[in-house]
């Protein structure tokens, strides 16, 4: 059998592994190209800070030999979050593009400045007014100009689709069959 992490005992560090890598991205975004998330961004990114120790405790339960109901509610429950922020991507990137409606708090006004910033700090220090209704990124060379919200949107629901079929896939049996009775 070839060996495969889409079986309910590997795939939350599959699952662990993805969120990390994602989670790592968003904050080279913002930390390192000053690209400031915005309101529906952050409710994203709580969806991966779910996902993240969920997969973690899977793991931890399965090395103190957690049977496979146990894991395959694990897989399920990964599945439901990826899910729910399948659905905040898809919302957010449906805004992105005038598609549905977004949150009144989500979009910024021309002029505006947060009451926590001082206008010196805008000389010393680069400050971004995000607003939800404008992406600040978009995939290059693509027609249908697929923003952060809409790459999630597709991460997130091919990792749903990925942890539900593992919830119902076992692990590699060991074929017993062909060994020698030991004497």
């Amino acid at each position: 059998m070839i060996w495969s992490p889409l079986n309910r005992e590997r795939w939350p560090l599959v699952a662990l592994i993805v969120c990390a890598a994602t989670l790592s991205g968003v904050y080279v975004l913002e930390y390192v190209f000053n690209q400031a998330p915005c309101q529906m961004c952050w409710w994203q990114r709580y969806a991966w800070f779910v996902a993240a120790p969920l997969a973690l405790a899977a793991i931890i339960v399965r090395w103190r030999g957690a049977g496979p109901g146990l894991m395959s509610a694990f897989c399920l429950l990964l599945g439901f979050v990826f899910l729910a922020s399948f659905g905040l991507a898809t919302w957010h990137a449906l805004f992105e593009w005038n598609m549905a409606p977004g949150p009144e708090s989500c979009t910024v006004a021309a002029g505006s400045l947060p009451e926590t910033v001082r206008p010196s700090d805008l000389l010393t220090r680069p400050v971004a007014i995000p607003s939800c209704k404008d992406a600040l990124w978009r995939l290059p060379d693509a027609p249908w100009g697929l923003s952060l919200a809409g790459m999630n949107a597709v991460l997130s629901l091919a990792m749903s689709a990925l942890s539900l079929l593992a919830a119902g896939r076992t692990g590699r049996k060991t074929d017993t069959a062909n060994e020698l009775a030991t004497a």
